[in-house]
């Protein structure tokens, strides 16, 4: 903690010295976490947003002379650090040390609207592990924070801004998105916390001028297509009371066309395999394992891909459906162990809570998304890292290694 807190200082005094613009922003934020049934046991309440939780923001967004930053509408790149106070004692604390890039859509002399998508870690003071009574460790209890398993985890802080100059070097503003800290069920409990949230910010712009000078002699070298195949390993947690971890896995291959320097679309295929759907003594079945088979482990969708391109690294949401999912067919568990098969019959697209999909008791549902980040190395080789989720519920994280052409 204190080395992210020194880090952002030396960047804030030694940017004085550095050729590039920099523009230090200090906000007020207000969220409210989104319902969920572990936030909602550990509050007292029952599908109703809770809140509120109040956070203080201290960032610093760099516009260096990066050719590869020109095509996002002359883009910067920043660290920042939040400080969380949630809406419940049992709830607690967070720092978040993250980083991000700010990415203007619109960009006139006295007004600015754009992205700011980031990712970073937090710190948590409260989790299950420190909250549970003494002696009920690893039981069902109402007297603890069942939402986090780890202090350490995943922050998501993915918001659009407008900013608007009062004065010489200074500007004023407004925020508002999503925040998003989970473990990505690498250890559980691990419902998570999904927080919408505005904030109003000041900020103030060491140069006069936003815009960084380029180099006049870059030149676009990006093909109009590219093809890539990727494969990434992690482990899991299901239940937070049998403590198993479990293999998880995927493969990918997929076909990108080049819309622009900065963006490219495309379409893809996805195999997963997940160890979690064997059949296993447990406390907790969120499916019918009692009539698992070895290929309930597997699962194959397709996928559309977005994603965006900044140097050597490439970002961006993946969306899709799977087509065989042989999980389906066991979830939820209460009506599976009913039929004669153990199983329940599904078509590929069905109708399911598409927000509590993932959650206990409920089905994935056929919709997953992934969130990926990759960097290019030479002799066409990438490293990816990966989370699938369905909707705002992680299933897994993966790190890997990929080949592009």
């Amino acid at each position: 903690m204190r080395k992210s807190i020194s880090i952002i200082l030396f960047l804030f005094f030694a940017s004085r010295s550095w050729s590039i613009n920099v523009n230090y922003s200090v906000s007020g934020r207000v969220g409210w976490i989104m319902p969920d049934g572990k936030v909602d046991k550990v509050v007292n309440q029952r599908g109703e947003w809770i809140g509120q939780a109040w956070s203080g923001d201290f960032s610093a967004t760099f516009y260096p002379h990066w050719s590869s930053l020109r095509h996002w509408n002359d883009a910067g790149w920043g660290v920042g650090i939040s400080y969380w106070n949630l809406p419940n004692t049992m709830l607690g604390h967070a720092i978040a040390p993250y980083t991000y890039m700010d990415i203007p859509f619109v960009k006139q002399r006295h007004f600015v609207f754009g992205l700011r998508p980031g990712i970073g870690a937090a710190f948590l003071t409260k989790t299950y592990r420190n909250t549970v009574p003494e002696g009920h460790l690893f039981t069902d209890t109402q007297d603890a924070n069942e939402c986090i398993g780890s202090v350490t985890n995943i922050y998501f802080p993915e918001v659009l801004y407008i900013n608007i100059p009062i004065a010489k070097g200074w500007n004023i503003g407004i925020r508002g998105g999503w925040y998003h800290i989970s473990n990505g069920s690498i250890r559980q409990p691990n419902s998570g916390y999904n927080i919408f949230g505005g904030e109003i910010n000041v900020g103030y712009q060491v140069a006069d001028n936003l815009s960084p000078q380029t180099d006049n002699n870059d030149k676009d070298t990006a093909k109009s297509w590219s093809v890539v195949v990727a494969a990434t390993a992690g482990g899991r947690q299901v239940y937070y009371r049998d403590q198993q971890t479990f293999a998880v896995a995927s493969i990918h291959a997929a076909a990108y066309w080049h819309a622009h320097p900065i963006f490219r679309l495309g379409g893809g295929m996805d195999v997963f395999y997940d160890g979690a759907y064997i059949q296993r003594p447990t406390y907790f079945q969120k499916t019918n394992l009692a009539a698992a088979q070895a290929g309930d482990c597997w699962r194959m969708g397709v996928s559309v891909q977005s994603e965006f391109v900044v140097g050597k690294f490439t970002t961006g949401l993946h969306i899709g459906a799977y087509l065989y999912d042989p999980v389906k067919e066991l979830e939820p568990y209460s009506e599976a162990i009913l039929s004669p098969t153990g199983r329940i019959s599904k078509p590929i697209f069905y109708p399911y809570n598409l927000l509590k999909a993932g959650s206990a008791g409920y089905p994935d549902g056929w919709l997953y998304t992934m969130v990926v980040l990759r960097y290019h190395l030479p002799w066409h080789v990438f490293l990816q890292a990966m989370m699938k989720s369905h909707l705002t519920k992680v299933e897994f994280v993966s790190l890997g290694i990929g080949f592009y052409y």
